[in-house]
Protein backbone atom coordinates (compact mmCIF):
# COMPACT_ATOMS: atom_id res chain seq x y z
CA UNK A 1 0.00 0.00 0.00
CA UNK A 2 1.37 3.20 -1.33
CA UNK A 3 2.39 6.32 1.65
CA UNK A 4 -0.29 9.05 1.57
CA UNK A 5 1.44 12.23 0.71
CA UNK A 6 0.14 15.21 3.03
CA UNK A 7 1.13 18.69 2.11
CA UNK A 8 0.95 21.23 5.43
CA UNK A 9 0.59 24.52 4.27
CA UNK A 10 1.32 27.81 6.72
CA UNK A 11 2.12 31.13 6.42
CA UNK A 12 5.85 30.65 7.66
CA UNK A 13 6.94 28.15 10.68
CA UNK A 14 7.18 30.97 13.18
CA UNK A 15 6.82 30.59 16.64
CA UNK A 16 3.24 30.18 17.23
CA UNK A 17 0.55 27.91 18.40
CA UNK A 18 -0.35 26.98 14.77
CA UNK A 19 3.50 26.27 13.99
CA UNK A 20 3.66 23.72 17.07
CA UNK A 21 0.32 22.22 16.07
CA UNK A 22 1.74 21.16 12.96
CA UNK A 23 4.86 20.28 14.43
CA UNK A 24 3.34 17.84 16.94
CA UNK A 25 1.07 16.23 14.34
CA UNK A 26 4.28 15.15 12.24
CA UNK A 27 6.41 14.31 14.63
CA UNK A 28 4.24 11.48 15.70
CA UNK A 29 2.84 10.67 12.11
CA UNK A 30 3.32 7.53 11.22
CA UNK A 31 6.37 7.07 8.76
CA UNK A 32 5.37 3.74 7.19
CA UNK A 33 1.54 5.00 6.36
CA UNK A 34 2.20 9.59 5.42
CA UNK A 35 4.89 10.97 3.58
CA UNK A 36 4.68 14.73 5.07
CA UNK A 37 5.80 17.49 3.09
CA UNK A 38 6.08 20.98 4.70
CA UNK A 39 5.24 24.60 2.41
CA UNK A 40 5.08 27.49 3.40
CA UNK A 41 4.28 30.95 1.85
CA UNK A 42 7.05 33.38 2.43
CA UNK A 43 10.67 33.84 4.05
CA UNK A 44 11.00 32.78 7.55
CA UNK A 45 11.34 34.96 10.89
CA UNK A 46 13.81 35.40 13.24
CA UNK A 47 11.68 33.06 15.71
CA UNK A 48 11.47 30.66 13.15
CA UNK A 49 10.86 26.85 14.04
CA UNK A 50 12.26 25.53 10.82
CA UNK A 51 15.42 23.86 12.36
CA UNK A 52 13.17 21.86 14.64
CA UNK A 53 11.32 20.60 11.48
CA UNK A 54 14.36 19.95 9.82
CA UNK A 55 15.54 17.42 13.02
CA UNK A 56 12.63 14.98 11.71
CA UNK A 57 13.84 14.63 8.35
CA UNK A 58 11.01 16.63 6.71
CA UNK A 59 10.52 17.62 3.19
CA UNK A 60 10.93 21.30 3.56
CA UNK A 61 9.83 24.26 0.69
CA UNK A 62 9.01 27.88 0.30
CA UNK A 63 7.19 30.08 -1.82
CA UNK A 64 9.20 32.84 -0.80
CA UNK A 65 6.79 35.47 -1.43
CA UNK A 66 6.53 38.39 -0.10
CA UNK A 67 2.99 39.90 0.99
CA UNK A 68 2.91 41.54 -1.72
CA UNK A 69 3.85 38.86 -4.26
CA UNK A 70 1.57 36.48 -2.46
CA UNK A 71 -0.94 39.15 -3.95
CA UNK A 72 -0.08 39.00 -6.87
CA UNK A 73 1.09 35.41 -7.72
CA UNK A 74 0.18 33.31 -4.64
CA UNK A 75 -2.73 31.34 -6.37
CA UNK A 76 -0.65 30.60 -9.30
CA UNK A 77 2.67 29.64 -7.61
CA UNK A 78 0.97 27.61 -5.20
CA UNK A 79 -1.22 26.01 -7.75
CA UNK A 80 2.31 24.90 -9.50
CA UNK A 81 3.71 23.97 -6.50
CA UNK A 82 0.94 21.26 -5.67
CA UNK A 83 0.59 20.01 -9.44
CA UNK A 84 4.30 19.29 -9.10
CA UNK A 85 4.27 17.26 -5.93
CA UNK A 86 1.01 15.89 -6.59
CA UNK A 87 -0.21 15.23 -2.70
CA UNK A 88 -2.98 12.95 -1.74
CA UNK A 89 -3.96 15.31 0.83
CA UNK A 90 -3.90 19.11 1.74
CA UNK A 91 -3.95 20.75 5.37
CA UNK A 92 -4.02 24.34 5.58
CA UNK A 93 -3.01 26.06 8.79
CA UNK A 94 -3.98 30.00 8.80
CA UNK A 95 -5.88 32.84 6.81
CA UNK A 96 -3.81 33.05 3.65
CA UNK A 97 -3.38 29.41 3.38
CA UNK A 98 -6.83 28.36 4.19
CA UNK A 99 -8.11 31.06 0.88
CA UNK A 100 -5.79 29.94 -1.17
CA UNK A 101 -6.57 26.36 -0.78
CA UNK A 102 -10.33 27.21 -0.55
CA UNK A 103 -10.12 29.25 -3.92
CA UNK A 104 -7.50 27.27 -5.80
CA UNK A 105 -6.88 23.40 -4.75
CA UNK A 106 -10.55 22.47 -5.38
CA UNK A 107 -9.47 19.34 -7.15
CA UNK A 108 -7.50 17.62 -4.03
CA UNK A 109 -8.71 16.59 -0.67
CA UNK A 110 -8.29 19.54 2.01
CA UNK A 111 -8.32 19.89 5.32
CA UNK A 112 -8.26 23.41 7.79
CA UNK A 113 -7.23 23.85 11.31
CA UNK A 114 -9.58 26.15 12.66
CA UNK A 115 -7.21 27.87 15.03
CA UNK A 116 -8.92 31.00 17.00
CA UNK A 117 -12.52 32.11 16.84
CA UNK A 118 -11.61 34.88 13.46
CA UNK A 119 -14.52 37.60 14.43
CA UNK A 120 -13.54 37.68 17.63
CA UNK A 121 -9.54 37.41 17.59
CA UNK A 122 -9.47 39.45 13.85
CA UNK A 123 -11.51 42.16 15.24
CA UNK A 124 -9.22 42.58 18.41
CA UNK A 125 -5.97 42.33 16.21
CA UNK A 126 -6.85 45.04 13.33
CA UNK A 127 -10.07 46.76 14.20
CA UNK A 128 -13.43 46.77 13.40
CA UNK A 129 -13.22 47.23 9.89
CA UNK A 130 -10.37 45.08 8.57
CA UNK A 131 -10.59 42.47 11.26
CA UNK A 132 -14.56 41.97 10.24
CA UNK A 133 -13.31 41.59 6.54
CA UNK A 134 -10.74 39.12 7.04
CA UNK A 135 -12.49 37.14 9.56
CA UNK A 136 -15.50 37.18 6.68
CA UNK A 137 -12.91 35.83 4.10
CA UNK A 138 -11.76 32.97 6.50
CA UNK A 139 -15.25 31.77 6.98
CA UNK A 140 -15.59 31.94 3.29
CA UNK A 141 -12.72 29.54 2.86
CA UNK A 142 -13.61 27.46 5.79
CA UNK A 143 -17.40 26.75 3.77
CA UNK A 144 -15.32 25.48 0.96
CA UNK A 145 -12.71 23.26 2.40
CA UNK A 146 -13.75 19.51 2.29
CA UNK A 147 -12.51 18.88 6.15
CA UNK A 148 -12.47 21.73 8.75
CA UNK A 149 -11.13 20.89 11.94
CA UNK A 150 -11.99 22.56 14.76
CA UNK A 151 -9.70 22.12 18.21
CA UNK A 152 -12.31 22.23 20.85
CA UNK A 153 -15.71 21.28 21.46
CA UNK A 154 -17.11 24.99 22.17
CA UNK A 155 -15.66 26.02 19.06
CA UNK A 156 -16.97 23.50 16.59
CA UNK A 157 -19.82 24.55 18.51
CA UNK A 158 -19.65 28.37 17.47
CA UNK A 159 -17.89 27.85 14.00
CA UNK A 160 -21.45 25.80 13.47
CA UNK A 161 -23.28 28.40 14.01
CA UNK A 162 -22.06 29.79 10.69
CA UNK A 163 -23.40 26.71 8.89
CA UNK A 164 -20.00 25.09 8.81
CA UNK A 165 -19.84 21.05 9.67
CA UNK A 166 -16.36 20.70 11.38
CA UNK A 167 -14.45 17.08 13.12
CA UNK A 168 -13.02 18.09 16.73
CA UNK A 169 -9.36 16.93 17.25
CA UNK A 170 -8.50 18.93 20.24
CA UNK A 171 -4.85 20.45 20.35
CA UNK A 172 -2.17 18.48 22.26
CA UNK A 173 1.27 19.09 23.71
CA UNK A 174 4.22 16.63 23.79
CA UNK A 175 4.32 15.40 27.38
CA UNK A 176 7.60 13.99 26.47
CA UNK A 177 8.67 17.91 26.73
CA UNK A 178 6.41 18.85 29.26
CA UNK A 179 6.07 17.13 32.07
CA UNK A 180 6.32 18.03 35.83
CA UNK A 181 9.99 19.13 37.27
CA UNK A 182 11.31 17.50 40.32
CA UNK A 183 12.64 20.08 43.21
CA UNK A 184 15.77 19.28 42.19
CA UNK A 185 15.01 19.42 38.76
CA UNK A 186 12.73 22.71 39.02
CA UNK A 187 16.41 24.00 41.83
CA UNK A 188 18.84 23.62 38.75
CA UNK A 189 16.38 25.83 36.24
CA UNK A 190 15.56 28.40 38.51
CA UNK A 191 19.16 28.75 38.53
CA UNK A 192 19.69 28.08 34.94
CA UNK A 193 17.69 31.12 34.41
CA UNK A 194 18.77 33.51 36.86
CA UNK A 195 15.21 33.07 39.11
CA UNK A 196 14.77 33.34 42.37
CA UNK A 197 15.08 29.92 44.30
CA UNK A 198 13.36 30.72 47.90
CA UNK A 199 10.56 32.48 46.48
CA UNK A 200 6.96 30.90 44.92
CA UNK A 201 6.53 32.33 40.82
CA UNK A 202 3.88 32.74 38.90
CA UNK A 203 3.62 33.35 35.29
CA UNK A 204 2.02 34.44 31.99
CA UNK A 205 2.68 33.08 28.57
CA UNK A 206 2.28 35.23 25.72
CA UNK A 207 2.50 38.29 23.10
CA UNK A 208 1.62 41.38 24.93
CA UNK A 209 -1.56 42.24 23.48
CA UNK A 210 -4.71 43.36 23.83
CA UNK A 211 -6.45 39.94 23.56
CA UNK A 212 -4.26 38.47 26.23
CA UNK A 213 -5.26 41.41 28.72
CA UNK A 214 -1.71 41.31 30.73
CA UNK A 215 -3.04 44.36 32.39
CA UNK A 216 -5.72 42.33 34.06
CA UNK A 217 -2.89 40.32 35.16
CA UNK A 218 -0.66 43.42 36.35
CA UNK A 219 -3.56 44.83 38.15
CA UNK A 220 -4.65 41.45 39.85
CA UNK A 221 -1.36 40.54 40.84
CA UNK A 222 -0.38 43.80 42.61
CA UNK A 223 -3.82 44.05 44.32
CA UNK A 224 -3.43 40.05 45.91
CA UNK A 225 -1.36 39.56 48.94
CA UNK A 226 0.36 37.31 47.28
CA UNK A 227 2.89 40.53 45.76
CA UNK A 228 3.97 40.53 49.12
CA UNK A 229 5.92 37.02 48.63
CA UNK A 230 6.16 36.09 45.12
CA UNK A 231 7.16 37.27 41.58
CA UNK A 232 5.19 36.98 38.38
CA UNK A 233 6.75 36.75 35.47
CA UNK A 234 5.64 37.53 31.73
CA UNK A 235 6.97 35.15 29.05
CA UNK A 236 6.67 37.34 25.70
CA UNK A 237 7.16 40.62 23.92
CA UNK A 238 4.52 42.55 21.91
CA UNK A 239 2.88 46.24 21.33
CA UNK A 240 1.77 46.46 25.21
CA UNK A 241 4.85 45.83 26.73
CA UNK A 242 6.00 49.42 27.90
CA UNK A 243 2.56 49.99 28.49
CA UNK A 244 2.92 46.72 31.59
CA UNK A 245 6.06 48.02 32.29
CA UNK A 246 4.92 51.61 33.08
CA UNK A 247 1.82 50.10 35.40
CA UNK A 248 4.40 47.79 37.26
CA UNK A 249 7.26 50.65 37.50
CA UNK A 250 8.92 50.12 40.96
CA UNK A 251 7.51 46.87 41.54
CA UNK A 252 10.33 44.30 41.90
CA UNK A 253 7.84 41.64 41.76
CA UNK A 254 6.95 41.93 38.24
CA UNK A 255 9.49 41.24 35.61
CA UNK A 256 9.67 40.76 32.11
CA UNK A 257 11.72 37.94 29.62
CA UNK A 258 10.80 39.71 26.58
CA UNK A 259 10.84 36.70 24.32
CA UNK A 260 12.24 33.66 24.60
CA UNK A 261 12.68 30.24 23.06
CA UNK A 262 13.09 28.02 25.74
CA UNK A 263 9.42 28.80 27.36
CA UNK A 264 9.27 24.88 28.61
CA UNK A 265 11.99 25.66 30.81
CA UNK A 266 10.11 28.79 32.53
CA UNK A 267 6.91 27.24 32.95
CA UNK A 268 8.82 23.79 34.53
CA UNK A 269 10.58 26.09 36.72
CA UNK A 270 7.44 27.91 37.78
CA UNK A 271 4.46 27.51 40.62
CA UNK A 272 1.72 28.68 38.79
CA UNK A 273 0.56 30.04 35.88
CA UNK A 274 -1.90 32.47 34.85
CA UNK A 275 -3.47 33.49 31.64
CA UNK A 276 -6.72 36.55 31.55
CA UNK A 277 -7.27 36.01 27.68
CA UNK A 278 -10.18 37.45 26.46
CA UNK A 279 -10.38 35.33 23.89
CA UNK A 280 -7.92 32.32 22.54
CA UNK A 281 -8.46 29.05 20.29
CA UNK A 282 -7.50 26.09 22.04
CA UNK A 283 -4.02 27.60 24.18
CA UNK A 284 -1.19 25.70 24.04
CA UNK A 285 0.61 27.63 26.51
CA UNK A 286 -2.39 26.36 29.22
CA UNK A 287 -2.04 22.38 28.28
CA UNK A 288 2.09 23.18 28.66
CA UNK A 289 1.46 24.56 32.26
CA UNK A 290 -1.10 21.68 32.92
CA UNK A 291 1.23 19.31 31.66
CA UNK A 292 3.95 20.16 33.77
CA UNK A 293 1.42 20.00 36.66
CA UNK A 294 1.36 23.81 36.98
CA UNK A 295 -2.07 24.88 39.10
CA UNK A 296 -3.89 27.47 36.59
CA UNK A 297 -5.69 30.47 37.22
CA UNK A 298 -7.11 31.73 34.40
CA UNK A 299 -10.38 34.16 32.91
CA UNK A 300 -13.76 32.47 32.39
CA UNK A 301 -13.46 32.11 28.75
CA UNK A 302 -15.31 28.97 27.14
CA UNK A 303 -11.64 27.17 25.91
CA UNK A 304 -10.40 27.81 29.48
CA UNK A 305 -13.49 26.52 31.22
CA UNK A 306 -14.10 23.18 28.85
CA UNK A 307 -10.41 22.57 29.91
CA UNK A 308 -11.12 22.68 33.55
CA UNK A 309 -14.14 21.16 33.39
CA UNK A 310 -12.09 17.69 32.49
CA UNK A 311 -10.93 17.98 36.26
CA UNK A 312 -11.98 20.86 38.14
CA UNK A 313 -9.22 20.62 40.88
CA UNK A 314 -6.49 21.68 38.26
CA UNK A 315 -7.06 24.89 38.39
CA UNK A 316 -9.56 28.13 39.33
CA UNK A 317 -11.60 30.33 37.27
CA UNK A 318 -12.02 34.45 37.36
CA UNK A 319 -14.40 36.45 35.64
CA UNK A 320 -12.79 38.45 32.23
CA UNK A 321 -11.73 41.43 32.92
CA UNK A 322 -12.05 41.51 36.68
CA UNK A 323 -8.73 42.44 38.69
CA UNK A 324 -10.12 42.08 42.09
CA UNK A 325 -11.60 38.71 41.37
CA UNK A 326 -7.87 37.36 39.72
CA UNK A 327 -6.57 39.02 42.74
CA UNK A 328 -8.68 36.77 45.33
CA UNK A 329 -7.87 33.83 42.71
CA UNK A 330 -4.14 34.58 43.18
CA UNK A 331 -4.56 34.69 47.15
CA UNK A 332 -6.78 31.15 46.99
CA UNK A 333 -3.84 29.66 44.76
CA UNK A 334 -1.18 31.09 46.82
CA UNK A 335 -2.38 29.58 50.45
CA UNK A 336 -3.91 26.34 48.85
CA UNK A 337 -2.62 23.31 50.74
CA UNK A 338 -3.39 20.95 48.53
CA UNK A 339 -1.18 22.12 45.56
CA UNK A 340 -0.02 18.14 44.52
CA UNK A 341 -3.64 17.49 44.21
CA UNK A 342 -4.19 20.25 41.85
CA UNK A 343 -0.68 19.40 40.28
CA UNK A 344 -1.89 15.99 39.41
CA UNK A 345 -5.18 16.93 38.19
CA UNK A 346 -3.55 19.12 35.70
CA UNK A 347 -0.64 16.77 34.40
CA UNK A 348 -3.97 13.97 34.36
CA UNK A 349 -5.97 16.27 32.06
CA UNK A 350 -3.16 16.29 29.36
CA UNK A 351 -2.11 12.94 29.52
CA UNK A 352 -5.96 11.29 29.31
CA UNK A 353 -7.35 13.85 26.31
CA UNK A 354 -4.64 16.61 25.36
CA UNK A 355 -0.97 15.44 24.38
CA UNK A 356 0.59 15.59 20.80
CA UNK A 357 0.76 11.36 20.13
CA UNK A 358 -3.42 11.17 20.70
CA UNK A 359 -3.54 14.27 18.49
CA UNK A 360 -1.39 13.04 15.57
CA UNK A 361 -3.50 10.10 15.61
CA UNK A 362 -6.41 11.82 15.56
CA UNK A 363 -5.82 13.15 11.98
CA UNK A 364 -4.21 10.70 11.12
CA UNK A 365 -7.51 8.80 11.18
CA UNK A 366 -9.58 11.42 9.67
CA UNK A 367 -6.39 11.54 6.65
CA UNK A 368 -6.50 7.82 5.97
CA UNK A 369 -10.67 8.20 6.16
CA UNK A 370 -10.88 11.11 3.70
CA UNK A 371 -8.26 9.56 1.26
CA UNK A 372 -10.42 6.47 1.22
CA UNK A 373 -13.63 8.28 -0.05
Amino acid sequence: MSKIKVLYISSTLGSSGPTNVIFNIVKYLDRERFEPVILTLSPEPKDSALPRFQELGLNFYSLNLSRLQGFLMGKSALKDFVAKHQPDVIHSHGIRPDIFSAECLQEYKRFTTIHNYPYEDYTMKYGQLLGRYLAWRQIMAFRKIDYPVAICESQREHIQSYEIASHTIYNGVDINIFNPATNDERLALRQKLGMPVDRKIFVSVGHLMNRKDPETVIRGFLASNANHYTIILFIGDGPLRKHCQKLSQGKDCIKFTGKVNNVHDYIRAADYFISASLSEGFPNAVLEALACGIPVCLSDIEPFKEIISYNEKAGLLFPVGDSQSLASSIERLFLNENIQEMSEAGFEIVNQYFNAKKMSENYQNLYEKANSE
